[in-house]
């Protein structure tokens, strides 16, 4: 549960609004994005790569070109768990293949690398995935269990002290995977202005 605490400005300083919200009883101090010019919402953060502040913000990933987040995050364990078993299916039959090719030809594994290289090729490169994506699954899930995105477990955000979002291995499950998925804050149908799109509108963005 978030509640606002306080605001305060200073007009003459030119000093920006503070913002405290309570979650959980503990208080956060809300950070001011001097590009996005928004108080960035609890567990937010600004991706220098999209270029824009990210809610609940987990990681950006390279593979997928985009922000791991609030919104797509069950997606991305999807990815993960499709690519596991995708991987765990071509090292099956990569290895019934040189079983076959073993049982024909009565070959060892020099033999092997004469007769069929890209098998024990593809062998090597699927065990490879499957040992980096197991270790990924595994560390996602525990975030899922204590109620983490991987930004504050890298970062370190709660050691020592509890986490304001952690409910409990049951509830932390329940959260991250069960509760319906929140709406958008951008309305990509809604109708453009000239602002959105003048290029004097970009020149006011503080850097």
């Amino acid at each position: 549960m978030e509640e606002e605490l306080s605001s305060s400005s200073n007009s003459r300083s030119g000093a920006r609004k503070k913002k405290i919200v309570v979650v959980n009883g503990v208080e956060l101090k809300l950070k001011y994005c001097r590009t996005c010019k928004i108080f960035r919402p609890p567990r937010s953060c600004h991706c220098v790569v999209c270029d824009n502040c990210v809610e609940k913000f987990d990681h950006h990933c390279p593979w997928i070109g985009q922000c791991i987040a609030l919104r797509n995050y069950r997606f991305y364990l999807t990815f993960i768990i499709s690519a596991l078993s995708f991987f765990f299916y071509v090292l099956y039959f990569s290895c019934w293949r040189i079983h076959q090719k073993v049982v024909k030809n009565g070959s060892n594994l020099f033999g092997l690398v004469r007769i069929c290289p890209e098998t024990l090729a593809l062998v090597l490169f699927t065990v490879a995935a499957i040992m980096f994506l197991t270790g990924l699954a595994i560390f996602h899930l525990y975030l899922i269990s204590t109620n983490q995105t991987a930004y504050e477990n890298f970062r370190q955000r709660f050691v020592g002290s509890k986490s304001p979002y952690d409910k409990g291995v049951c509830g932390n499950i329940k959260e991250v995977l069960f509760v319906g998925m929140p709406p958008s804050k951008v309305d990509f149908r809604a109708e453009a202005t000239s602002r959105s799109w003048h290029p004097t509108a970009a020149a006011t963005h503080e850097v």
